[in-house]
């Protein structure tokens, strides 16, 4: 992530005051001069944190003493002058009513940038087995597209079928580094989740950085990063990069957006405690 670091010293986020909030729908809009953000919620719920990896009884006493936690399931809209760059689909439930939210028709969305290929995050790209979004086109790391591909995942297969004329499968050389792509977008592994899972940064005068499934139980993994869960392919590769991206969020004050915050959109604090604290925008 040594790249990264470069753009977000003098990160300054402005809330700009537009929001559609319901019992069922979320959608806040995040701008500076160069870009514009938009959750996409697809999914609130209640959180289970029986998929933690062996958590200590205490620990979940102590930060989820209810035993359920608000969860989520989002993607996110950015605008950058005329075009429209959607980062995930959740499962499809809704993004097609929240795009139209924001005038946005499927013609409309011009590129589309995976995290993962887990069914909450590729769901939204196929209606009746066509594709939502025709003229987008679909990026996705080299890594996790080979590994859904072996595994033969039907949902994923016939996704890349249906966009094989629109596909564009991107290699991240370094992965100490960022991968600039276009649109001052670049991609940074964070492998560990799935072995490709991606993250996005967002360049301009305030970045954002797009982190997928970085964390599914934000009560506990914030102060204690080094939980993982049990759908991770890689539980302790998860947790590494984990740790190392809640450190540099939290020193350079860098906007976050995540797939499973309730909130959507906020910053990473240290605790005066113990690890990292999360405080939504």
């Amino acid at each position: 992530m040594k790249n990264l670091i470069i753009f977000s010293f003098f990160a300054i986020v402005i809330t700009a005051s537009c929001n559609f909030n319901s019992k069922n729908n979320k959608m806040e809009q995040t701008t500076n001069d160069e870009y514009k953000i938009f959750i996409l919620n697809d999914v609130m719920r209640q959180g289970n944190p029986d998929i933690l990896i062996s958590p200590d009884a205490d620990t979940l006493k102590k930060y989820i003493p209810d035993g359920v936690f608000p969860s989520a399931i989002n993607a996110f809209l950015v605008q950058r002058g005329d075009s429209n760059y959607l980062f995930d689909t959740g499962m499809g439930f809704k993004i097609l009513e929240n795009l139209a939210a924001l005038n946005v028709a499927p013609e409309k969305v011009h590129h589309i940038f995976i995290t993962h290929a887990h069914g909450d995050h590729i769901g939204g790209l196929l209606k009746d087995s066509l594709p939502i979004f025709p003229n987008a086109q679909l990026h996705i790391n080299r890594v996790e597209y080979d590994y859904w591909v072996k595994e033969q995942n039907p949902q994923f297969l016939q996704i890349v079928e249906k966009y094989k004329q629109h596909l564009h499968l991107f290699d991240i050389e370094d992965t100490t580094a960022n991968k600039p792509l276009f649109a001052d977008i670049e991609a940074i592994a964070a492998y560990g989740h799935t072995p490709g899972h991606t993250m996005y940064l967002v360049k301009g005068a305030a970045p954002t950085l797009i982190w997928g499934d970085l964390t599914h139980v934000m009560p506990v993994q914030m102060p204690h990063p080094e939980y993982s869960v049990s759908y991770d392919t890689s539980p302790e590769q998860a947790a590494k990069i984990r740790e190392n991206t809640l450190k540099f969020a939290a020193e350079n004050n860098i906007q976050i957006a995540g797939m499973h915050i309730a909130e959507g959109l906020g910053k990473v604090t240290k605790s005066v405690s113990t690890g990292y604290k999360f405080e939504g925008l």
